[in-house]
């Protein structure tokens, strides 16, 4: 999977040079606030019926990309994120929680069609971005930091591949740049357990960029 992903960006590297009107390449870092989109279900713990209740919460990405075209772009790139969920069993009968939180480590691909909305040929300072994309997050590592007892979660228990798809708008200034964004789920999080959760999240990003 990790020599699939670095064949795919440098495939879309090699795209971007040889195609390129106009071309930059971002180095970027910022923050994210995952949501997980399931319904409160339940679970059988040890013979015992518990109502389960799963969520996300903040993390971060770290990333590369390399953006070319006019006034209508296209932006291939390489990130590495932190994502973290909340797994809580509630015992229906003595009211008991087990909580269960686990950080995730991942490695996508992400590609975004955007477009400026000041062309770039009379003004290179500023500008204004809309971008939409897709991107398909690989779960390299989970960490199972906090354990309600017998449980265990690993990385068997999540999707080798969750897609989601990208929604923003961006900003450009000198050699800055701000993305604003919501990456919606559009595969499930869980591989097993029968829970369909799909991973959304709100994300900023601010970066360096360097036009060639």
């Amino acid at each position: 999977m990790k020599k699939s992903l670095l064949s795919t960006v440098i495939g879309l590297f090699v795209i971007s040079m040889a195609f390129s009107q106009n071309l930059d390449i971002r180095a970027y870092g910022g923050l994210n606030v995952l949501q997980l989109t399931t319904d409160h279900g339940t679970s059988l713990i040890d013979g015992v019926l518990h109502h389960k209740s799963v969520s996300g919460r903040s993390g971060f990405q770290l990333g590369g990309a390399v953006t070319f075209g006019e006034r209508f772009y296209i932006q291939p790139g390489v990130q590495y994120g932190v994502l973290s969920t909340k797994i809580v069993n509630e015992n229906t009968v003595t009211g008991t929680e087990l909580t269960d939180e686990t950080t995730l480590k991942t490695i996508s691909v992400p590609l975004k069609i955007g477009f400026r909305l000041i062309d770039p040929e009379t003004e290179n300072i500023f500008n204004v971005r809309l971008y939409a994309g897709i991107n398909g997050n690989h779960v390299m590592s989970v960490d199972h930091k906090t354990k309600s007892g017998g449980i265990d979660i690993d990385q068997d228990d999540y999707s080798n591949l969750i897609l989601n798809a990208d929604f923003g708008m961006g900003i450009d200034l000198f050699v800055f740049f701000i993305d604003f964004g919501y990456s919606m789920g559009l595969s499930p999080v869980h591989a097993t357990g029968g829970d369909s959760a799909k991973a959304n999240a709100m994300y900023t990003n601010f970066g360096l960029r360097i036009s060639l």
